[in-house]
């Protein structure tokens, strides 16, 4: 199965710390590492540990860290549509403290100019994710994907401006906590998006419990608690559940089968380091199928 996955990537400096420096202070890390990351990236990244076949579609370009960040999806048996004629992907600052919480500064490819792909990029797509953050193409994708009967998976992981136009055009929506739609109280967000014609809508809350709209019917899906001990970091936990989901969707499981074997994924992604740490933890037989 062949699933698609359109929008950001990048390379990230990622430095583990006891604590966040403050204004003016320096630090010492206790570690660091140079790596892919972005939303579309480390869920596609997550799909090709999990045998979906996927593609991403995404601005990278052809200098000396986009061809890095290039050789690190390779790894993971992603191919690149790559939408940038030259240049590097947007460059991330990321400290991670020493119970597991992340900042993150990065230049978002802001401003970067870029290409649109060729019509037949969802040939044969089984899913599409799309994370808001090239709204002009993935409208023109998501179009596309709904009238083909692709199911198209919306990365809500904040707003973003154009959103809106996307929403139409989603058949599955998994949106955070920290995720906001102007015009719209917080508490009715996840019903909103429902009544908009959405047929599943998931909201994350971190640890706790997913809340869930599907075909207008509500549905709360525990978490497994992690201890705080063995926590061992959060970063890309988000894009890990929703590279799982879709990989799951896009192999014939159900929305709630799919969310609830990628919860257990992410679950397991925040105990260990870094995107793709978690993927030492599963077994060799583990595939997009069964994930």
């Amino acid at each position: 199965m062949r699933t698609v996955f359109c929008g950001l990537t990048t390379v990230d400096l990622i430095q583990h710390v006891d604590q966040v420096p403050g204004p003016n202070q320096k630090i010492v890390s206790r570690s660091a590492i140079l790596d892919v990351g972005g939303p579309a990236a480390n869920a596609a990244r997550t799909a090709g540990v999990l045998g979906a076949v996927p593609t991403l579609v995404s601005p990278i370009g052809t200098g000396v860290f986009a061809q890095l960040a290039k050789a690190w999806l390779a790894e993971s048996e992603v191919t690149v549509v790559d939408l940038a004629a030259e240049g590097d992907p947007a460059i991330s600052s990321v400290t991670i403290d020493a119970e597991g919480n992340r900042a993150v500064v990065s230049s978002n490819n802001s401003g970067r100019s870029y290409t649109y792909p060729q019509a037949d990029v969802l040939d044969g797509a089984s899913a599409l994710l799309i994370d808001g953050h090239l709204p002009d193409v993935q409208l023109a994708l998501a179009r596309t994907a709904k009238n083909l009967e692709i199911p198209v998976v919306l990365d809500g992981g904040s707003y973003k401006p154009g959103i809106e136009a996307l929403l139409p055009h989603v058949t599955h929506a998994i949106i955070s906590s920290d995720f906001t739609l102007p015009g719209v109280a917080d508490d009715v967000l996840v019903e909103t998006l429902a009544w908009k014609g959405i047929p599943f809508v998931a909201r994350t809350h971190g640890g706790g419990s997913i809340e869930a709209i599907v075909d207008n019917k509500a549905f709360s899906l525990p978490v497994s608690e992690v201890a705080g001990d063995q926590i061992a970091d959060t970063l890309g936990a988000g894009d890990v559940l929703h590279g799982a989901f879709t990989a799951a969707l896009g192999a014939g499981q159900s929305a709630m089968a799919s969310m609830s074997a990628a919860s257990q994924l992410a679950t397991l992604s925040v105990q260990a380091s870094g995107a793709l740490g978690w993927a030492e933890k599963l077994p060799s037989t583990t595939t997009g199928t069964d994930a």
